[in-house]
């Protein structure tokens, strides 16, 4: 497993971090690390879709440049393994 610095999609509940998405699928077929602009536009997508921080921000998404750890799935693609 490799340590690398990235953006990701963080989804955090009560202030921890339970969920991320740090690569995805291009239209061309290839897989590759999300972009600041693709992260957002998640982010976007969620909200249209109905998701709503809570006032208390115990629940939200976020977009962060993280030090994480990639490793293969198994498919053998490079993906987020864990933050660090």
């Amino acid at each position: 497993m490799q340590t690398v610095s990235m953006i990701v999609l963080v989804l955090y509940l009560n202030g921890s971090p339970i969920e991320f998405l740090g690569h995805t699928e291009r239209a061309d077929g290839t897989w590759a690390r999300i972009t600041v602009s693709e992260c957002l536009s998640y982010k976007r997508t969620l909200k249209r879709n109905g998701w709503k921080d809570n006032a208390s921000k115990t629940t939200r998404y976020s977009c962060e440049e993280r030090t994480v750890k990639v490793g293969p799935n198994y498919e053998g693609k490079e993906i987020v393994k864990g933050l660090k």
